[in-house]
């Protein structure tokens, strides 16, 4: 995209940046400069002053973009009487949230059901950017206090590639990695006719079986990864070509890289989390035992990508969750990356797979003071091993496939047995009363 250089008028092949009739108006107003004297820096420069300019304008373009789109739609539908929900543009890429909305997680908690959408059905998306793709409509459902987060899914990539369309098996499993991700609502572009009836029925069936259970539940994500969008500000240099990160500064591509790694890692290691911003942690407010509690959800660890610099406010929250016993990881620190192994050994998470594996997705729940699992095999392999849960007692475990449902005892120490076949998904349920009632 050419624009016209701000110096010499002549043509020039630089990109764009998001505009407004008031843009410079609203920039001045808020940070006392002129927003037109320096806006070079936008484009090129890696002074302390270019990226400041950088950081107070992607600032400010988010908070415009979540108040006057994505807010302003949701002013309407509320006096409409109906809720405002859709997805945001290339939710799996953190640096093009900095392009498209200034902040993805910001514009998304102004949807009453924020969403995704999801192209492609191969359930082991979720294991490299699909985790982001729901938990950025998740984490901001959960950061304003809601529940309901709504997908489109399809099994478009598929298709376009010649592998489609996906099995009845991969759907149901691409299905339940988004229910343990929080997803409630289903938005379906799969084509009637690639399956038959029975087929479409089934799935039907999976999908509301897994909400019988799950939607008035509570999802648990007591680990907080930063999304740190406040450090991409002063970095993102906006290209002629397509964007990709191998444009950007270094910072930028550490930054991008830690974070990507940090949650495909929680992902595969079984550790639900929920994602936050600058703005959600300064806003935190650390409990008498020590938890950082946002919109009354509590959560015993922060995880910092290596690089990011949080802004006073939420620096200052941060220490005082520190100071009172909560744990706090910065990848990168004395300049030591953070494996898997590591990551899993800090944070002790309380439920385990005594076998390791990482085509296991969990999702964690509550409900009426019960604690619910949710297992999903995400591979075409099957899976036999051991659920370390640390909750002894009587478990109810229910097959979504086909609504039939077993007790079983975990033994002492809360380990049970966890066999699931390919693609298959397993919810487990911890409660003697439960018990009771379905086998009096």
């Amino acid at each position: 995209v050419r624009v016209i250089d701000p110096v010499d008028e002549s043509l020039q092949p630089l990109p764009r940046v998001p505009w407004s009739y008031d843009l410079a108006e609203q920039y001045k107003k808020r940070h006392g400069e002129d927003l037109e004297q320096s806006r070079r820096s936008l484009f090129e420069g890696q002074s302390p002053e270019d990226r400041k300019v950088r950081r107070q304008f992607w600032s400010l373009i988010a908070d415009l973009v979540a108040e006057r789109y994505f807010g302003a739609l949701q002013t309407w539908c509320r006096a409409h009487g109906i809720a405002s929900s859709g997805h945001a543009l290339w939710e799996e890429q953190i640096l093009h949230h900095v392009a498209l909305e200034g902040n993805g997680l910001k514009c998304l908690a102004r949807m009453d059901i924020p969403g995704l959408d999801l192209l492609n059905s191969d359930p082991m998306a979720v294991n490299h950017s699909g985790w982001l793709t729901a938990g950025l409509p998740a984490s901001a459902a959960m950061l304003e206090g809601r529940r309901r987060v709504m997908t489109e899914v399809s099994d478009f990539s598929q298709k376009l590639g010649g592998q489609g369309p996906v099995s009845l098996d991969e759907m149901r499993a691409a299905a339940a990695w988004q229910a343990a991700w929080g997803v409630t609502d289903f938005t379906l572009y799969y084509d009637p006719a690639d399956r038959p009836a029975e087929a479409h029925r089934a799935y039907c069936d999976f999908v509301g079986r897994l909400n019988a259970v799950l939607k008035p539940a509570r999802r648990e994500a007591g680990v907080l990864l930063y999304y740190p969008i406040y450090d991409l500000w002063a970095e993102y240099l906006p290209v002629a070509e397509p964007l990709n990160l191998a444009s950007q500064s270094a910072r930028a591509r550490k930054l991008v890289g830690s974070f990507m790694r940090l949650g495909q890692d929680l992902q595969r290691s079984q550790i639900p989390f929920t994602l936050t911003d600058h703005e959600y942690l300064a806003s935190a407010r650390t409990d008498d035992a020590g938890g950082l509690k946002i919109a009354g959800a509590a959560y015993r660890a922060i995880l910092l990508p290596d690089g990011a610099e949080l802004p006073p406010a939420a620096a200052r929250a941060v220490d005082k969750f520190k100071a009172r016993g909560g744990l706090v990881v910065a990848d990168g620190a004395d300049g030591k990356t953070l494996d898997r192994a590591a990551l899993v050994e800090l944070l002790r998470p309380a439920v385990r797979l005594a076998a390791p594996s990482d085509q296991i997705t969990l999702g964690r729940f509550s409900r009426d003071g019960r604690a619910i699992l949710l297992a999903a095999n995400v591979s075409s392999k099957p899976y036999q091993g051991r659920l370390s849960t640390g909750m002894a007692g009587s478990w109810l475990v229910l097959n979504p496939a086909d609504g039939s449902h077993e007790p079983v005892e975990a033994d002492r120490d809360g380990s049970l047995p966890l066999a699931l076949a390919a693609h298959e998904t397993t919810i487990l349920v911890h409660t003697s009363f439960l018990l009771r009632r379905s086998n009096p």
